[in-house]
């Protein structure tokens, strides 16, 4: 276990260089397992989550060599592997696996994937738009077998604008015969981003970043050379934390991905000033707001912990209503350690900000809860020690180091 210590009430300054998006390094992964050619992907992350499905790809037979941020994949030795161990249990995204076996080799064995507990996040989804397009499949004790005759083009509508489910059926669908068109699809900019990498492989894909997207099937896909986008999610973290403590500036970014969490920011008080690929934000008059999270448009779930954590500061009551993942709240128990004064009732919180908050003890569940416990504890007077702070580590990369590189009285301890 890894304890993080931070001494509060420090200012932070200076500049941010974000790495590449966490949520579109682990499709892309995928991806590059539809071919038998060499992939390469640059502003890969190392970050936990990734090196979790660089693992499991390995387990299939790939060839992955990392240099930096890029990220060499050779798929030519892929074997339809059944994959059932630990490894897909830790990690989300290791569903868009069964996409990549029922496209490329028409069968496959995957356990059910697995994530952090924030909340129900079924799989029905996937499975019917992988259906749709010819996949059969069959649960036997939370392992999925899938068999297929034929991958046929078609219209899948998906309930809800599911970022996955999305993400699953294009994958099968840039390989399945004729035209698939998917309606009420997930506008996020990572869908455009494994999007462009599919066409950069030779797939044709219209209208990513749109609710309908066009897919005409082709056999075989080719290797290609693939940049990332940034990661918003991290880049709206250090955005919060300029908006409280200090001036932080996020470098390499895309600021129209930011446009939602900009919006909150400048509604609470804070200075935002944008450039062409940089966001600053500065600390001014903060006051309470209401945040509601929704899909691509609205405020995203992962940054719900991180604004909860900023509302400390003002006074007055804020609400946060997060019904994608209701369970995404498990922050707020620990922020109470620090005499946060904060309500939970169902899928929504109560804070009551302005309260003086002092260091303490506090455990950290996931990255996201345990990022906003982190700008918490900089938040109180005297020291905060975060236990399990290693799970940081799935979801951002050099994290710590780039806190220090701000001014931020933080270190780390393994016990």
């Amino acid at each position: 276990m890894d304890i993080l210590h931070i001494v509060g009430q420090q200012r932070l300054e200076g500049t941010v260089m974000i790495s590449g998006s966490k949520q579109s390094a682990i499709p892309c992964l995928a991806a590059a397992l539809l071919t038998d050619q060499q992939v390469i992907l640059e502003g890969v992350p190392d970050i936990g989550d990734v090196a979790t499905m660089i693992q499991i790809i390995e387990m299939l037979g790939a060839v992955v060599t990392r240099q930096g941020d890029m990220v060499t994949i050779d798929p030519s030795h892929v074997e339809p592997m059944p994959l059932t161990g630990t490894d897909t249990r830790k990690l989300r995204g290791s569903i868009y696996l069964m996409s990549v076996l029922a496209a490329r080799f028409k069968q496959g064995v995957v356990g059910l994937p697995g994530g952090y507990a924030i909340g129900p996040r079924p799989i029905d989804l996937h499975i019917k738009a992988l259906e749709r397009l010819g996949v059969s499949m069959r649960n036997e004790q939370g392992v999925y077998y899938m068999h297929v005759e034929e991958l046929k083009g078609n219209r899948i509508y998906l309930d809800l604008p599911s970022f996955g489910a999305t993400i699953s059926a294009l994958l099968v669908a840039v390989m399945a015969e004729g035209t698939t068109v998917i309606e009420n699809a997930a506008c996020d900019p990572e869908v455009i981003d494994v999007s462009t990498m599919l066409t950069n492989m030779g797939a044709s894909v219209k209208g990513a970043g749109t609710d309908e997207i066009r897919i005409k099937g082709i056999k075989t896909l080719q290797g290609c050379r693939h940049t990332l986008i940034p990661d918003r999610m991290e880049a709206g973290t250090f955005l919060a934390m300029g908006a409280v403590l200090g001036r932080v500036t996020v470098d390499n970014v895309i600021p129209l991905h930011l446009e939602s969490i900009i919006q909150k920011l400048e509604r609470f008080g804070a200075n935002i000033e944008i450039a062409d690929d940089a966001v600053t934000a500065s600390v001014d008059m903060a006051k309470p707001i209401d945040i509601r999270v929704f899909h691509y448009g609205g405020f995203p779930s992962d940054l719900q912990p991180i604004i909860s954590a900023v509302l400390l500061k003002p006074k007055g009551a804020s609400v946060v209503v997060d019904k994608l993942y209701p369970q995404r709240f498990r922050h707020v128990q620990e922020m109470r350690r620090l005499n946060a004064r904060i309500t939970h009732e169902d899928a929504s919180i109560i804070i009551r900000g302005g309260e003086d908050l002092r260091g303490t003890e506090i455990e950290a569940h996931d990255p996201r809860g345990a990022a906003a416990l982190v700008l918490s504890g900089m938040l109180a007077s005297g020291e905060t020690l975060l236990h399990h702070a290693e799970v940081l580590d799935q979801s951002y990369e050099q994290f710590v180091e780039k806190l220090k590189g701000l001014g931020a009285l933080v270190w780390r301890e393994t016990v």
